[in-house]
């Protein structure tokens, strides 16, 4: 019988170009280096904030992901799970029981989607995701919470290859928000694995 062989999932990759005479207003002024990441077609949660950011500053992620759930979406407060966390990946279900604990993921549903079957009742399904961050170190962390809550039945979460990054005074990884950030910039890696953009005087602009 023939093995069939599968292409390992693209690591994707964004470099952070900051001018020098920027960085230094950035830093001084306090404010922070954040990215959130496209689900469902918004973006709801700080995914990575960091304040020790240089003149260039790269992060990396892979398709690889958590489930969890909340009982709630508040603007400006931080994502807490109140349910077991489970790994998961695209095209993978896990299901809610009664007793609010998630089984270990399944293959099913939608291929390009991270799945959740609800039988608990009204809950705020989540997910984290793996990030290699600037440092260097690979966390986990929320990228979504549903806004509205989910009842009983199969909910289905889109994550895309696209993330936001701004700058920020006040904030950290895991705050959840529901409005426009200010100055931010889309990176879409839907088609390719790597991307690079400057901040300079203010404004974004692709760089080699």
């Amino acid at each position: 019988m023939q093995t069939l062989q599968f292409p390992a999932p693209a690591t994707k990759t964004v470099t952070i170009q900051v001018a020098p005479q920027d960085l230094a207003m950035l830093r001084q002024s306090g404010y922070r280096l954040c990215v959130a990441m496209q689900v469902d077609g918004d973006y709801d949660v700080v995914w990575q904030s960091a304040s020790q950011y240089l003149a260039s500053n790269q992060f990396q992620w892979v398709p690889w992901f958590q489930i969890f759930a909340t009982n709630r979406f508040f603007d400006g407060a931080s994502v807490q799970s109140l349910t077991n966390v489970v790994e998961i990946g695209l095209g993978e279900q896990s299901t809610l029981d009664q007793n609010g604990l998630l089984s270990p993921a399944m293959t099913m549903g939608p291929w390009q989607s991270v799945n959740l079957l609800n039988e608990y009742g009204l809950i705020n399904p989540a997910l984290n995701r793996l990030c290699t961050w600037i440092d260097g170190t690979k966390v986990a962390t929320p990228i979504y919470v549903r806004q509205q809550q989910a009842r009983v039945g199969t909910t289905a979460m889109t994550p895309v290859d696209k993330v936001l990054v701004w700058f920020e005074q006040n904030i950290q990884a895991g705050t959840m928000f529901s409005t426009a950030r200010s100055q931010a910039v889309e990176i879409d890696l839907t088609v390719a694995n790597a991307a690079t953009r400057l901040y300079q005087e203010g404004a974004w602009t692709q760089a080699e």
